[in-house]
């Protein structure tokens, strides 16, 4: 059936088996980064103490950005439980983006052109490459940057060994990682929108001061303790990637454009209103 013939309720429906599909195959990964050994070989021997895989991944965030002299210390019964759901959910969101960007694609592609069709593959591949660096980013400058930013506050307090919450700790890490992976897949939807016209560039540097303004408010709630420094770190590529986004959408435009004499007759500059021959003139362009 084509999109043409789909009424609001088909449309729905189809929507809703798309972010079916999206939130099962999450639960499916994060059944498995919840459920997953460290050591398989454990289980099988029934030796040894049960390690979750997802404990790997705490303890390389504990090395990389925990910084020297500061001691976990869990703030409750509950936080150690906490941080694992919270570290199984971010890893499964982490490697279910690109079923999610395909999903969304799949769920639009009918009313596409058989050419914007073609934007499907580059779509979820550029979505989730930029999700996966925005990642990278949040976690090896952000995060690393936030506490570093926050270590002369405990010197000016006295402070010189910090008991940290382990709960907030890795929820600090993870709420920077994941909207700094969010955050750089906003290029790719603002191409898409201008590609599909649904938005247009003119509006978009027409309204650039607008724009960076509230893109810089977007980085200032994505790094809340970090400061303007952290805020910069952030909106500083964002905007060179926005930019960079619109104009090549703007260029690709161009190119699907007729040039101005497409439709008329080369010989006598009629118009050929689409036909074959030239009402005019009677001959056929080359």
């Amino acid at each position: 059936m084509s999109s043409d013939s789909l009424n609001i309720r088909e449309h729905l429906a189809e929507l809703k088996h798309r972010l079916k599909v999206a939130f099962m195959s999450y639960l499916g990964l994060l059944a498995i980064f919840l459920l997953a050994p460290a050591n398989p070989t454990s289980i099988l021997t029934l030796t040894g103490t049960y390690v979750p895989f997802v404990s790997f991944f705490l303890a390389r965030v504990r090395l990389d950005l925990l910084p020297p002299g500061w001691q976990l210390i869990p703030g409750g019964l509950t936080s150690p439980l906490e941080v694992y759901l919270i570290a199984s959910a971010i890893l499964a969101a982490v490697f279910n983006s690109p079923i999610f960007a395909y999903e969304v694609m799949k769920f639009v592609s009918p009313a596409l052109t058989d050419k914007e069709k073609g934007l499907l593959v580059p779509f979820v591949v550029s979505s989730s490459g930029l999700f996966l660096v925005g990642v990278l980013f949040g976690y090896f400058f952000l995060a690393k940057f936030l506490f570093l930013a926050i270590t002369p506050f405990f010197i000016t307090a006295q402070v010189t060994q910090p008991l940290i919450n382990v709960s907030d700790f890795f929820s600090i890490v993870f709420l920077t990682i994941a909207m700094s992976g969010f955050a750089f897949t906003t290029p790719v939807y603002v191409f898409t929108l201008i590609r599909f016209r649904v938005l247009s560039a003119q509006t978009f540097r027409q309204n650039r001061v607008i724009i960076w303004v509230v893109v810089y408010i977007g980085t200032a709630l994505v790094t809340p303790d970090g400061g303007p420094v952290l805020d910069l770190i952030l909106f500083i590529p964002l905007i060179v990637m926005l930019e960079l986004a619109v104009w090549l959408a703007a260029r690709s435009l161009k190119k699907l454009e007729p040039p101005p004499d497409a439709d008329k007759c080369e010989y006598c500059g009629a118009n050929l209103g689409g036909a074959a021959f030239c009402p005019n003139c009677g001959r056929a362009p080359t």
